[in-house]
């Protein structure tokens, strides 16, 4: 006879294990709606600093305007100034030949035969003395006009120097403005794809929103509950043949040029018609991303724990979001080429990728679904190892099947 106390006992046990093993807290329409006001706050920011940036990088470009034009004025007035110093110094020259002139006339005037010429010649004391007092007074004249010369050969050359130290500041507060300027598009390029994020965000939770209402979720209910996510034992291989070209982990992106984190694994080489990894929901699609292209998430129930499935670099999408998948459905066919056309998978607008492929990540959580997991920078800080949910072989190595065992 049946004992109904180990009975309900091990259902109690069983319940209880499930609820361990569900790693989704429980989430309703209201919570997303909620979330979804948050969102549209936050795009009302992003795109109030996007102005703000846009504002100063104007203000910056003027002052860089503005000091290219000085430095121009100032080499002018340099290259000016030269030419009068050389001109001076050319004057300053020709009033020391004359100086000498007058000089050595002087010194033969004051000489005993000159004396005596000018006596014999002169035809008075009185001339005489006239021309030696002239004499003097051009000299005079003359050494206080070199000095004039040389007074302001001197000021011209401080005057250059200065606008040199001047120019060089300048080049100095040029260069920080680069910097200024960098930073600045550092933060309107952030800026920026922060609003695009949160457009495609709230787009996509607005999709979700339509969708639970659509299937009758009122607003305090549990979206785990009566979205209805499909049941899974394990995942596949989305692609039915080729290899692994790139690992999940740290790696030097190809075309960024840094070492970064690589959310995921690429497949490439063989079939590129997509299929889902597990039976599931699409949550969401996110078309035309300048880095990751179209993306398509999908929602699996793996043995009790909830994921998300995400597909980059997708050159055509078959299904729309909400629609119930599994693991025969064609979803997508690979993109990732956006260098040429002929190549096949032709996404110019992905630009992050060097070509067509398949780009694969899983994220132990719900997208957009999960507090956890609302956006897509918090998914990829809940992401796991490809490796760890799907069988492929070494990298490198082909397979030409969805399920062989490596």
């Amino acid at each position: 006879m049946i004992n109904m106390k180990k009975v309900f006992k091990y259902i109690f046990v069983l319940i209880f294990l499930f609820m361990i093993g569900t790693n989704v807290s429980a989430k309703t329409v209201k919570d997303l709606k909620n979330e979804l006001a948050k969102y549209q706050a936050d795009l009302d920011a992003a795109k109030n600093k996007k102005k703000l940036t846009e504002k100063e990088i104007s203000n910056v470009n003027s002052r860089v305007k503005e000091i290219s034009e000085t430095i121009i004025k100032d080499q002018d007035n340099i290259k000016k100034t030269e030419e009068e110093i050389v001109e001076l110094e050319k004057k300053a020259k020709e009033k020391e030949v004359e100086i000498k002139d007058v000089i050595s006339y002087i010194q033969i005037q004051n000489s005993e035969n000159a004396y005596l010429e000018y006596i014999f010649g002169s035809k008075s004391v009185e001339d005489l003395i006239i021309r030696s007092a002239v004499s003097e007074q051009m000299v005079d004249y003359n050494d206080a006009l070199i000095e004039e010369y040389n007074n302001t050969i001197v000021k011209f050359k401080q005057k250059n120097e200065d606008l040199k130290v001047q120019i060089t500041n300048l080049n100095k507060e040029q260069d920080n403005l680069a910097d200024e300027l960098v930073k600045l598009g550092d933060n309107l390029e952030a800026a920026v794809d922060a609003s695009v994020s949160a457009e495609s965000e709230i787009k996509l939770l607005k999709d979700r929103i339509a969708y639970y209402e659509k299937i009758g979720c009122k607003d305090d209910e549990n979206i785990n509950t009566c979205g209805k996510i499909p049941y899974a034992g394990k995942m596949i291989r989305p692609l039915n043949s080729g290899y692994v070209s790139s690992e999940y982990g740290m790696r030097f992106h190809p075309t960024q040029h840094v070492y970064k984190l690589h959310s995921g694994i690429d497949l490439t080489g063989g079939s590129y018609d997509v299929y889902a990894v597990a039976p599931g929901t699409v949550a969401g699609i996110s078309w035309k991303n300048s880095c990751g292209g179209t993306m398509l998430f999908i929602h699996h129930n793996i043995n009790g724990k909830y994921y998300t499935s995400v597909y980059m670099h997708l050159y055509q999408v078959l299904v729309k979001a909400n629609d119930y998948v599994d693991q025969n459905t064609k979803i997508a066919s690979a993109g990732g080429n956006p260098r040429n056309p002929s190549w096949g998978g032709y996404t110019p607008w992905d630009s992050c990728s060097t070509g067509r492929h398949l780009h694969l990540t899983i994220a132990n959580c719900l997208y957009l679904d999960d507090s956890k997991c609302k956006t897509y920078s918090k998914l990829q800080s809940h992401l796991v190892n490809p490796r760890t949910m799907v069988n492929f072989p070494k990298k490198g190595v082909r397979f030409s099947n969805r399920t062989t065992l490596y």
